[in-house]
């Protein structure tokens, strides 16, 4: 349970809520500090007015209703910390870690219906997003968060990894995914039935477009500086990244392999005395830098003696490898898998599956290789279901160790792909994709339970609840099975034939 602040209120208001207090039970106890008011203790809550107009009520541990009963009485009198729903739907899209000289940049969206938008307050306008948490504080409210899922809550992660924040310009990648999450929630609320909020890290022209696009469909479009102080929308996606990116930073700390004479990252920031201590010591003992650092920061420059700055480039996000149907219908808000195909820019050939040869994508038709074809499928696209073949073949999990042409896609594992390997070949690639998983080089996906599985089942009913998972999270498929290509196609699934 959190606590509950409201600022500058003034001394009248202030003494209204005074009065409410004492006269629901409240008992007034001596001030403790010359910055506080007036000090009140309600239930197992002690509510504080301080001189600068903030009033602050520490958690009710027993959930007391009279706890809530006076939150609600001060919000009818202050008003919200946040801008109040406008329409039906709020989405917020807000992502940490751009300023951390370790770990990924998390983006994330979320969605609700205005009707919770009371409840999510409770648990998420009291956090400080401003000020740095250990994992345990962002996991205890995500958890509680996370019970509002099937009351409407719903949200989606995107992780850019630190070689890409090292080479390429970042603002047009969160441009590129912040379109896809956009345009994978307007399959759950029409355009006009949602209010926007994005805060302005400096959009980019396309994904400029596409919020004009949905603003002259009805849709309320914020975009703004601060907008996690105004927004709960944006508050609630800036706690989840953080919540996941702190997830990182814990199980690299627990990781005997980055540590480097008993000491850890820490949490990450350059201004941090442990990390960067660590890095200094990481780099004094001649080992390479882990994946996991940004080797293009100042404090990485300085460390290694170099000079200057080091030039960006833009991401070889390829739209025109993309099949102009899939691009026509992504502007519209549209994301489907159905219209998606790679067009080969060797021999202009436009393909819905491709074959996957040394960590590449290679074009079926004129065998040669399409380069930068993983970044874009991964930005615009980032579901793959594997068949069962390529789980036993270790394929993935031998990808991310070397080529990383599946670093940060969503891997999402049916029940009937789990029951498969339930080997000792299987449960070893699943074991070493959830520590992929766990680091944050992917992301993991379980649907459903094996045990719903029928038994017995025919290879076409196989096949055919595979291709349902494939369909419902719009994903490419992945296998080395001719029929089980040859069936995808037929469904107007995009493949990769391994």
């Amino acid at each position: 349970m959190q606590g509950r602040s409201w600022k500058n209120i003034e001394y009248s208001v202030a003494e209204e809520i005074k009065k409410y207090l004492l006269a629901n039970g409240g008992i007034e106890e001596g001030i403790k500090s010359p910055h506080e008011e007036w000090r009140i203790k309600f239930s197992d809550s002690t509510f504080t007015y301080y001189k600068k107009g903030t009033l602050y009520s520490t958690p009710s541990n027993s959930n007391d209703p009279a706890v809530f009963a006076a939150w609600d009485h001060i919000v009818s009198l202050v008003g919200s910390s946040y801008v109040l729903p406008t329409k039906d739907f709020l989405i917020g899209l807000d992502e940490t870690g751009k300023g951390e000289v370790i770990g990924h940049t998390v983006l994330t969206g979320v969605i609700f219906p205005k009707e919770i938008f009371k409840k999510i307050d409770l648990l998420v306008g009291p956090a400080d997003t401003k000020k740095r948490h250990k994992f345990e504080y962002w996991d205890e409210i995500f958890k509680k968060l996370d019970h509002l899922r099937s009351s409407g809550l719903d949200f989606l992660i995107e992780k850019v990894p630190p070689w890409h924040v090292d080479k390429y310009n970042l603002n047009k990648i969160m441009d590129v995914v912040y379109q896809k999450i956009l345009s994978i929630f307007l399959r759950k609320a029409k355009i006009e039935d949602c209010r926007v909020v994005l805060d302005d890290y400096g959009v980019g022209p396309t994904l400029k477009r596409f919020l004009k696009f949905l603003e002259k469909q009805g849709a309320e479009i914020v975009v703004t500086t601060n907008s996690e102080n105004k927004y709960l929308e944006a508050k609630t996606a800036s706690l989840i990244s953080k919540r996941i990116r702190e997830a990182v930073i814990k199980a690299i700390n627990n990781e005997p392999e980055f540590q480097i004479d008993g000491l850890s990252i820490g949490s990450g920031n350059a201004g941090d005395k442990q990390t960067l201590e660590w890095l200094k010591k990481w780099y004094a003992s001649g080992k390479q830098w882990p994946w996991f650092v940004k080797k293009s920061f100042k404090t990485i420059w300085e460390i290694e003696g170099k000079n200057g700055k080091p030039k960006k480039e833009i991401p070889p996000i390829r739209e025109e490898l993309l099949s102009k149907d899939f691009i026509e219908e992504f502007n519209k808000g549209n994301l489907t898998v159905k219209s998606l195909f790679l067009v080969c820019p060797h021999c202009g050939e436009t393909n819905r599956a491709i074959s996957y040869a040394m960590s590449k994508a290679k074009c079926p038709s004129c065998n040669k290789f399409i380069e930068d074809a993983g970044i874009t499928l991964r930005y615009y696209c980032g579901y793959l279901v594997p068949d069962s073949n390529i789980i036993m073949r270790g394929l993935l999990s031998k990808d991310l160790e070397k080529r990383k042409f599946f670093e940060n896609f969503t891997i999402i594992i049916p029940p009937v792909v789990r029951g498969e390997c339930d080997t000792r070949g299987g449960k070893k690639e699943f074991g070493r994709l959830a520590k992929f998983a766990s680091i944050g080089r992917i992301n993991l996906e379980g649907p459903g339970r094996v045990e719903d599985i029928p038994k017995g089942l025919s290879n076409l009913e196989r096949d055919e609840r595979i291709m349902d998972d494939v369909l419902k999270y719009n994903a490419i498929f992945i296998t080395a099975d001719n029929q089980m290509k040859a069936n995808a196609m037929s469904k107007n699934v995009f493949t990769i034939f391994a």
